[in-house]
């Protein structure tokens, strides 16, 4: 069995249109790429984060519902528009499509009202299967999941890019890592939320700084908070392909002296495949 799993991908019918795959001169199967790397990388599973918010992507749940029994690695998190939310029968029918999660993005305060507008028999529903819930947010926009959590405290809610702190040029005191962190760090109270460790070229200037050494009071920031029994690596394929290669992803934990071996091996693979392995998919 394959040790890693990847908890951020996006897989996009002719490629990402923002980032390496839309240069000239580039044309790939995001899907044939993804699965060389998953092959030559050891990751046994893929947690693939559905967006719609543009017109070229208008169409990714549908896509990844066509693709996802092809591939016994691909785990596919329908996209939620803000503006139309969801309901039982409509995870009901991701469900039957092969979705194991949702896919949200809200940043502003209208975005966060879909949460408010969702009711608590759906919040309900994706707790008793155990569903994970993709959640790509900055800033006090994280505070907006609090009454959410108050009344459903086991939901899976997992933090993309580590809630997307600022970006930094050098590593800040532990103080401001945790300040710029604070609604972040609050979701460590409840028992469901994880946070996925991706995106680091977001949140060091310049991005291509490989190991990313600004970003390290982050993790150890979320280290404390959430212990690494609920971090996740993640890669961010293929976005991240602008500025690292798939295996420097992998291999960043490696260079941070405050995770252990066994660390490493849960945020690696060990965490993402238990809850993986726990979905109710019947």
């Amino acid at each position: 069995m394959s040790d890693f799993a990847d908890a951020h991908i996006h897989l996009f019918e002719g490629g990402y249109r923002d980032s390496f795959t839309a240069r000239p001169g580039v044309t790939i199967d995001e899907v044939a790429l993804y699965q060389t790397l998953t092959r030559d990388n050891g990751v046994g599973a893929a947690l693939v984060v559905a967006y719609e918010g543009m017109d070229w992507c208008a169409t990714n749940n549908e896509f990844l519902a066509s693709i996802q029994a092809q591939h016994d690695w691909l785990n596919p998190l329908a996209f939620v528009h803000n503006d139309r939310g969801f309901d039982v029968e409509q995870l009901e029918a991701w469900r039957g499509q092969g979705f194991v999660g949702l896919s949200l993005y809200p940043f502003t305060e209208e975005d966060c009202r879909v949460l408010e507008r969702t009711p608590d028999e759906c919040w309900q529903w994706l707790v008793d299967r155990r569903w994970l819930i993709s959640v790509n947010s900055r800033g006090a926009a994280w505070k907006a999941w609090k009454p959410v959590l108050d009344r459903h405290p086991e939901l899976r809610l997992v933090a993309s890019h580590l809630g997307l702190p600022p970006a930094l040029a050098e590593p800040p005191d532990a103080a401001t890592a945790r300040e710029n962190l604070a609604s972040v760090l609050q979701l460590a109270a409840f028992p469901g939320p994880r946070v996925k460790l991706s995106g680091f070229y977001a949140m060091t200037d310049p991005g291509y700084d490989y190991p990313h050494r600004a970003a390290w009071p982050y993790m150890e920031a979320l280290q404390e908070a959430f212990m690494s029994e609920r971090l996740l690596f993640a890669s961010d394929f293929s976005p991240c392909l602008d500025l690292l290669s798939y295996p420097q992803t992998l291999g960043l934990f490696d260079h941070m002296p405050f995770f252990d071996d066994a660390d490493r091996a849960a945020i690696r693979g060990g965490n993402l495949l238990a809850l993986l392995a726990e979905i109710d998919q019947d």
